[in-house]
């Protein structure tokens, strides 16, 4: 596609390295791998990435075909990984997102932004990040908001219910006040009559957990109060999710407690609740202090059938990127070699090796993604 313009049909990888001379885009872009058909990544010269930069900047974002937009962002993203585009220019991708409503290339942004989140939300980048995405995020939120008639119905496309979650979970996480209204009254209305649940289903996952995230013990003691109660499997999942969801560090400490406890929390159950303290950055060092901590109880007491250390292990970890960690995560393997790490051998190499991939890359990249996000306070376009 050269400008909006679909070309025939190229076939020129044939061989591993090719020049298509007809691939030159003069002052036009050019978008290479339409709709994804082919299994592939591309990488652009820097001209055209400028060019396709500014299509999707332009009022006139759609004329890039919607499964291309999330290809590029993911595209550039992996790219930048691999160091062959700057970090800044992947980051430049997810600019137009302000005045994009579709699920595509919104998850492929969040996907990629995950590893962000992880790697800096407990450094001086982390509001900066936030204040970027609440300013991206804020007209979706209100999309969905004119779209539901004022949340009071569901859209009608599947991507766009997929979405609309997205809208909610990420504008009350980032601190949209009206977002953070809405889930709290909901949830106020559901304490206020525990027999009539009224948050629909499909937004109960992100409804649940920002109005733990906003509330405090009481609001926790309800959750905990439904989900030991929950008749159905998928609504005690939720709940059990998003009890990890609080700010306070007390609940959270007394929700990693229960996970000894079998007659509180299954013993299936408890790598779920170990992870999902983990996942929230408030409890990410309390579940590895835990872990450490419960480590040789938990190996012997729980069989390795109903407790996935591989996985506790990983998640636990994700976050690591300080040589401090590093450091933590050494002694604790040296500390328990002995007896060995059975099925989470593997996770536990792994977790190592990706502490000091995430070291790098942060050493790397830290100070030009601050940089670029303090660069776009005010802006509205990259």
């Amino acid at each position: 596609m050269k400008s909006g313009e679909v070309q025939r049909d190229v076939w020129w990888l044939m061989e591993k390295t090719a020049v298509n001379v007809e691939m030159m885009s003069g002052g036009s872009w050019v978008l290479a791998n339409i709709n994804v058909t082919g299994y592939y990544r591309v990488n652009y010269d820097l001209g055209n990435w400028e060019r396709l930069l500014a299509q999707l900047n332009s009022s006139e974002h759609q004329v890039i075909p919607l499964i291309n937009r999330a290809q590029l962002v993911d595209d550039a993203f992996n790219l930048a990984r691999a160091q062959l585009v700057s970090t800044t220019l992947a980051l430049r991708t997810t600019s137009y997102l302000s005045v994009e409503t579709e699920y595509m290339p919104w998850q492929s942004a969040l996907d990629n932004l995950q590893y962000y989140y992880l790697m800096l939300d407990r450094t001086e980048v982390y509001q900066p990040m936030q204040d970027y995405m609440k300013k991206l995020v804020t007209p979706l939120f209100l999309y969905f908001k004119n779209v539901t008639s004022d949340w009071t119905c569901i859209p009608d496309r599947h991507t766009d219910q997929y979405n609309q979650v997205n809208a909610i979970r990420m504008a009350c996480r980032t601190g949209v006040t009206e977002c953070q209204k809405l889930t709290t009254t909901w949830f106020k209305q559901w304490m206020d009559n525990p027999q009539h649940n009224l948050i629909h289903p499909n937004l109960r996952s992100a409804v649940y957990c920002s109005a733990m995230a906003a509330g405090d013990e009481a609001e926790w003691e309800f959750g905990w109060y439904q989900f030991k109660n929950a008749s159905l499997a998928s609504e005690a999942s939720k709940l059990m999710s998003a009890l990890a969801c609080t700010n306070n560090t007390q609940l959270l400490k007394r929700y990693l407690s229960y996970t000894l406890n079998p007659a509180m929390i299954r013993k299936q159950d408890a790598t779920s609740v170990i992870t999902s303290v983990a996942s929230n950055r408030v409890g990410q060092s309390l579940a590895w202090d835990f872990v450490r901590a419960q480590w040789k109880y938990m190996f012997t007491q729980y069989g390795v059938g109903s407790f996935s250390f591989a996985s506790m292990i990983s998640e636990v970890s994700a976050r690591f990127s300080t040589t401090t960690e590093l450091q933590q995560l050494e002694e604790f393997v040296e500390e328990h070699s002995a007896a060995g790490f059975g099925p989470a051998t593997l996770a536990v190499e792994q977790a190592l090796e990706r502490t000091r991939a995430n070291i790098n890359w942060l050493q790397q990249n830290k100070h030009e993604i601050l940089d670029w996000f303090i660069s776009q306070a005010g802006h509205h376009t990259g």
